[in-house]
């Protein structure tokens, strides 16, 4: 942390010893005699230093920032034009002399920032060296005054607290160009509302003048640069300048200082009463209505829907179960044998409004219990109007929202083709294996295998050994199986319906014996009668597996995490990459656009200047989003989008860091609707204003600070709400993780505050008090500055009567007390949670 210093001017190297232009000079001399030490000094020759006029501007690098910015279009009409230089001793670097002032002597700058209304002046004209700016002497500040309005400001640390230390650190700050000593020229002219003004720094004396001018000097070196005798203008040579337009009347404070806060009921938000009397158009009307909320409710008002006409919603209900519930009914009815004939196309007949969540949970039906979340969002029509805006978003985004999926699925239809190219592979080797290897016994299944057998991996003889290969494990009983006993030439000779087999010896029963390779396996445990397929024949025809080998082979082409979770076991371990997109839009941006009174129903009534209370409806946001990925789901798979209609494209409503809702597929079925958001079922607050105040500060921030014994602390930062604009008058602030109950037990404030560039100086507007407690409350009333006119030192203001500072600024007595009575802090505003809650 750092605290904000003051000092009246910086110089440093020969500026700081000299005297005007005129630096003297002396040399010291050190002697000892007789064991004394002598130090006599000697005076050497004046000389002249560089001044005002031998200047022709400086860098624009020197210009750290100015105040209001350049292109401001709507700046604050209270404070004071300024600019920041990078080189904090700039402005007294070439000082023509000193002016006595209360505070001592202090050098006077030789650079001024004057401030003209663009229908004072034109904009600086080219000239050479310099741009010329023809200013009226009457808009222009008085130039003896100016070193009350130039000075440095340092940030330094928070334990530095004698100004002698200060003023060290400052001075070397000042040598090393440091960023946290800057200094500052500040022009005393009161601006006016809705304006154009041209500010410039320019030179403060003749000579600067002059020589800016390309002209002869005329003038001292320590006159100002204006008036001139019989002359109204003058033309001054611009170092540096800008443009800006003050706004419309009205200052933070004073904007601030309008709003009010107005319960919900009172603006009429949170609620609109819609018809619900004839929800099938085919069907008699009845008179029933329900109140319907939105993504944004007043506090405390969390209700079960309830028509006016119970009797009515009951029927709605019975169905709209019926309904929802049809087509899983019909798709499950026997077809009719015999000369029964189906009731009709299926497809057809099971035509129905939409069952939201079922693609995410795979159920075909509403759910018997009445609390949970599948049946709220499919029975309650407040909730299937909620979900079918969601839809009806999709509707009308869909090519948008397709192109950028598309965008989003990179690779995976090309990795997608590679596994389609490779289960088809594999089905096909697996009809020819069928074909030509199904028929061989094990013998025959070794010969075959032969060539390629020292790649076969096989397990070991032995338990527990480690698994090998075919050839090592037939290399392995070479006493019952000798080499090339499983070649195919060996086979061939000894093959049990062979010609030397016939010859040899036929069975007893005539059928022809078992060739010999099969009968060494035999002998070996290798094969067995009771399980032809167990043991050696089984790992081999494992081993041939094509699903396998195209398991292994698409690995190494489709380098992916999924592969963990794919096996030869499963049914198809192949089958297509399913994917969904993922959009980051806040939903509750586009809801509160396109159908703001659905989102909340009054807010086109919202009075101006007030600020309402409210907070998060769980319920309403996750019936929207599971329509909004219910329809977005459907939309996918129409259009051959690789996925399973099961993921969550949309999972963020309010604006933010993190997603509202996890996976909607992984919810449970029996939670209750809502209870999924990330607020854990529970709203969180949010603060409605709508104002001039927003209107002319966009940037207005707000704060949700904790109090201390019910105040609020000296200082604090306070969590930051999260702000969604909805026009250029109104915002909302969304204060996550931050509920009623938990503002009022633990007493919270909400805190406008005024968005600040940078450091800001000038003086309240308003009637001055009667009373002045302190220099805040100075404003340019009480300082008799009317607006365009600049601000005199002999007008001084009556003294505040509440000053607590061991050393108060003093009016007129140095630059650094006017920066200290000038300095504007940001104003707040603050509202008190449970005054708000009504607590």
């Amino acid at each position: 942390m750092s605290t904000r210093w003051f000092f009246s001017s910086a110089r440093v190297g020969a500026a700081a010893s000299a005297d005007g232009q005129a630096l003297r000079t002396a040399v010291r001399f050190f002697q000892d005699i007789d064991g004394r030490r002598e130090e006599p000094e000697v005076a050497g020759p004046i000389l002249s230093l560089v001044g005002p006029g031998e200047v022709l501007g400086f860098d624009r690098s020197m210009v750290l920032r100015e105040e209001p910015p350049p292109g401001t279009p709507d700046a604050a009409e209270n404070v004071l034009a300024s600019v920041e230089l990078v080189h904090a001793d700039l402005p007294w670097l070439l000082s023509p002399g000193t002016v006595a002032t209360a505070g001592g002597p202090t050098p006077q700058p030789w650079i001024a920032l004057i401030v003209l209304a663009e229908d004072e002046a034109a904009p600086p004209r080219p000239g050479h060296p310099l741009p010329v700016l023809t200013a009226p002497v009457a808009a222009l500040p008085p130039l003896a005054e100016r070193w009350a309005w130039t000075h440095v400001e340092a940030r330094l640390p928070d334990d530095v607290t004698d100004l002698d230390a200060a003023r060290r650190l400052v001075d070397q700050g000042v040598r090393h160009h440091s960023a946290d000593v800057v200094g500052r020229l500040l022009c005393p002219r009161r601006l006016a509302p809705d304006r154009g003004w041209i500010a410039a720094v320019v030179p403060a004396t003749a000579a600067g003048r002059d020589a800016g001018l390309n002209v002869a000097p005329r003038a001292a070196a320590t006159a100002d640069a204006w008036p001139i005798p019989g002359r109204d203008t003058v033309d001054l040579p611009v170092y540096h300048w800008w443009t800006f337009r003050t706004g419309r009347a009205g200052t933070f404070e004073e904007l601030a200082r309008r709003l009010r806060f107005r319960p919900a009921a009172e603006s009429g938000l949170g609620t609109r009463t819609i018809d619900v009397g004839r929800p099938w158009p085919a069907e008699k009307a009845v008179a029933a209505t329900v109140a319907m909320d939105g993504a944004l409710r007043p506090p405390g008002t969390a209700a079960p829907e309830t028509w006016s006409d119970p009797a009515a919603q009951d029927r709605f209900r019975a169905l709209i179960r019926e309904r929802v519930d049809a087509p899983a009914l019909l798709r499950g009815e026997p077809v009719p044998e015999g000369d029964g004939e189906p009731a009709g196309d299926r497809d057809v007949v099971a035509v129905a409004p939409p069952l939201y969540g079922s693609h995410h949970t795979g159920e075909q039906t509403v759910p018997a219990e009445p609390d949970v979340w599948m049946s709220t969002l499919n029975v309650e029509v407040r909730r299937r109007v909620a979900a079918a805006l969601g839809c009806r978003y999709v509707q009308l985004e869909q090519e948008f929202l397709m192109a950028r999926a598309w965008e989003q699925v990179g690779e995976i239809r090309q990795a997608n083709r590679l596994l389609a190219a490779g289960e088809l592979a594999a089905v096909a080797a697996e009809r020819a294996q069928r074909k030509h290897l199904g028929p061989l016994d094990a013998a025959d299944l070794v010969t075959v295998m032969a060539p390629v057998s020292a790649r076969v991996p096989v397990s070991a003889t032995t338990p527990d050994a480690e698994p090998t290969t075919l050839a090592a494990k037939l290399a392995s009983a070479r006493e019952d199986l000798p080499v090339g006993t499983a070649s195919t030439s060996f086979v061939r000779l000894t093959r049990a319906n062979g010609a030397l087999a016939r010859r040899a010896q036929l069975g007893t029963d005539g059928e022809p014996a078992e060739s010999f390779l099969a009968g060494k396996m035999k002998l070996m445990g290798m094969v067995s009668d009771d399980a032809p397929e167990a043991g050696l024949p089984g790992e081999l025809r494992a081993a041939l597996s094509p699903m396998r080998l195209q398991l292994r082979r698409l690995a190494d082409r489709i380098p992916a995490d999924f592969w963990a979770q794919r096996t030869e076991a499963d049914d198809r371990p192949l089958r297509p990459i399913m994917a969904h997109p993922r959009f980051t839009v806040p939903i509750a941006a586009e809801l509160l656009a396109r159908w703001p009174e659905w989102a909340l129903p009054g807010i086109g009534a919202m009075p101006q200047d007030s600020v309402t209370l409210l907070e998060t409806n769980p319920e309403f946001i996750a019936a929207l989003l599971v329509g909004l990925n219910h329809e977005f789901n459907r939309e996918l798979l129409w259009r051959e989008y690789p996925t399973d209609q099961r993921g969550t494209p949309f999972a963020r409503f309010w604006p933010g860091d993190s997603a509202d809702v996890e996976e909607i597929a992984l919810w449970p079925l029996d939670a209750p609707l809502g209870s999924q958001l990330r607020t854990g079922g529970e709203g969180d607050l949010a603060l409605l204003v709508r104002g001039d105040l927003l209107r002319r500060f966009p940037g207005t921030a707000l704060l949700a600070v904790r109090a201390v014994d019910g105040k609020l602390p000296p200082a604090f930062d306070g969590v930051p709400a999260t702000a969604l604009a909805l026009d250029e008058s109104t915002v909302l602030y969304l204060f996550p993780d931050l509920d009623a109950e938990r503002a009022r037990t633990e007493d919270w404030f909400f805190v406008f505050r005024e968005p600040m560039r940078g450091t800001q100086f000038g003086f309240d507007t308003g009637d001055q008090p009667a009373e002045m407690k302190t220099w805040a409350d100075l404003t340019w009333q009480g300082i008799g500055a009317v607006p365009t006119r600049c601000v005199q030192l002999d007008q001084a203001p009556a003294t505040p009567t509440q000053l607590t500072q061991s050393d108060p600024p003093k009016w007129a007595r140095d630059s650094a007390d006017m920066a200290r009575i000038a300095f504007q802090p940001p104003f707040q505003l603050a509202f008190r949670a449970t005054t708000l809650l009504g607590g």
